[in-house]
């Protein structure tokens, strides 16, 4: 690729005549040529403008500062000399031509191609002749093409990647309610594997009768206050009953056996007492 700008110093016979100048600033143009030519960009960049505070209107002060600020890079200060050329009445179609060639050379720099293109277009309008001019906005016309369509594809890749996260998103939002519809299925299942309350809202007893029932518990059958003494006993008043009664038989029995052996013991005394005459 083989690019260029267009120095206007390599055409003095296309400007006004250096007589229109001041001397001082033909001196100033003529070192910065100089230094431009050495590749010493900064200094040829001072020269010229020294120059250009001797008159400012120069064409060509404008047009080969423009040329050395372009070499650093500095692209907008550039255009804002090669549009002064433009821009000046006095300026020639030449002139003009190579100002907006150098113009769409910075854009083309840049990868601003669409720029680029429309400068390359005003320099052909100005100089349809020119080769260099048509080759460089034939390439960036090309280089144009090529950036749009990567652009339209880096927008579809981006558009598939928003839709692909937000089905993603869905998806999640549709599996954490899932997640919450089970949980909440679960607590039902667990709040209904409790115990079962009666119709009196009471609890009854353990599963399959191994626990006890957290209810009321049933009283036990007892003589009421005021009642003739027929009721019912419990248990308890039963098992009380029947101890006293052993107790009172054991009693009697102990006394009936006492008795006897006293008796015996009477009987053998009067026995022995008795005279053998």
């Amino acid at each position: 690729m083989n690019q260029h700008i267009l120095f206007l110093f390599c055409f003095v016979s296309l400007f006004s005549s250096l007589s229109a100048q001041s001397t001082v600033a033909k001196d100033y143009i003529i070192a910065g040529n100089q230094n431009y030519q050495q590749k010493d960009f900064p200094k040829a960049e001072l020269n010229y403008r020294q120059a250009l505070k001797e008159d400012q209107n120069s064409i060509k002060a404008n047009f080969n500062l423009g040329n050395a600020l372009f070499e650093q890079k500095k692209y907008n200060e550039a255009r804002a000399h090669f549009d002064k050329v433009i821009q000046n009445q006095s300026s020639s179609s030449a002139e003009k031509h190579m100002a907006f060639h150098n113009i769409g050379k910075t854009f083309f720099d840049e990868k601003n191609y669409e720029q680029a293109v429309a400068n390359y277009k005003q320099a052909l309008i100005q100089n349809p002749n020119d080769d260099e001019t048509r080759y460089n906005y034939a390439l960036a016309r090309k280089l144009l093409e090529e950036q749009q369509e990567n652009q339209n594809e880096d927008q579809n890749n981006q558009d598939q990647e928003d839709q692909n996260d937000q089905n993603e998103d869905q998806n999640q939002d549709s599996q954490d309610q899932n997640q919450s519809d089970q949980d909440g299925n679960e607590e039902n299942q667990d709040q209904q594997g409790q115990n079962p309350q009666n119709d009196d809202g009471q609890q009854e007893g353990g599963q399959n009768g191994n626990k006890e029932g957290q209810g009321q518990q049933p009283q036990q059958n007892t003589i009421s206050k005021g009642s003739d003494g027929k009721g019912n006993s419990s248990p308890q008043s039963s098992n009380l009953e029947y101890q006293e009664n052993l107790l009172e038989a054991l009693r009697q029995q102990e006394q009936e056996t006492l008795k006897r052996i006293i008796s015996q013991k009477a009987e053998k005394v009067r026995v022995n007492t008795d005279k053998d005459w």
